[in-house]
């Protein structure tokens, strides 16, 4: 190994039992990100909604 011939180590520091654990830990985090921009989305628009009555009553 070039490393060991340089006189170097390489340990490793978070080792995956196998590579289905890092995968859907990936899918989780990606589901978890899009469910909180579409929440994000919904509350948004809802905002605007209760603003745009608001200012029909006040009119």
């Amino acid at each position: 190994m070039l490393a060991g011939e340089q006189g170097k180590t390489i340990e490793v520091v978070n080792e995956a039992g196998n590579g289905t654990d890092d995968l859907m830990e990936d899918f989780i985090s990606i589901i978890t990100s899009f469910c909180a921009r579409l929440y994000g989305l919904r509350r948004s628009k809802r905002r605007t909604q209760r603003l745009i009555e608001e200012l029909k009553k006040d009119g």
